[in-house]
């Protein structure tokens, strides 16, 4: 059975708990609109390339530790 990588809304917000940092506040420091946020949360869509590297460092993580593995 074949795997991928894909971006995980779940341990976005995971991440987000544990750093303490609400959805608002991410945005302001991302430049992006609140709704944004709650739609990578909820798998509504995805974030872009670059703004992965902006919210691993705002979240203190690895730009992998946003993604899950799962089967195809």
């Amino acid at each position: 059975m074949a795997t991928r990588r894909t971006f995980s809304g779940g341990n976005l917000r995971t991440r987000r708990k544990a750093a303490g940092i609400y959805q608002g506040t991410l945005a302001d420091k991302l430049g992006v609109a609140l709704c944004s946020v709650s739609n990578w949360e909820t798998g509504r869509c995805q974030p872009k390339p670059e703004t992965l590297l902006d919210l691993a460092d705002v979240l203190g993580c690895k730009v992998g530790d946003l993604f899950e593995v799962v089967a195809e």
